[in-house]
């Protein structure tokens, strides 16, 4: 499968914080850990969605329990092709 540089980066913000439960990240964050545009994480996220690395999810939570949101998440299929990528490296 064709991920580009810029989407692998992406997907390495959100293997990062990966876990069973799905730990979603807001734009923002995935803006601040990669130094991407807004609109470049939006295309890259939406990407991954399609190739079934990341997931939308609607329904976030913030540290104070409100709903505040929507985001993405990486897929286990997402994880286990970073992992594959920093074994390449």
């Amino acid at each position: 499968m064709k991920v580009s540089d810029r989407e692998m980066k992406v997907l390495k913000v959100l293997a990062g914080h990966y876990n069973d439960e799905g730990n979603c990240l807001y734009f923002r964050t995935i803006m601040a850990e990669t130094k991407l545009e807004k609109t470049q994480v939006r295309r890259s996220v939406r990407s991954l969605a399609r190739k079934d690395l990341a997931k939308y999810e609607r329904g976030l939570f913030d540290d104070d329990g409100t709903v505040a949101g929507s985001g993405y998440c990486c897929t286990r299929a997402g994880k286990e092709l970073v992992a594959q990528d920093r074994l390449s490296e």
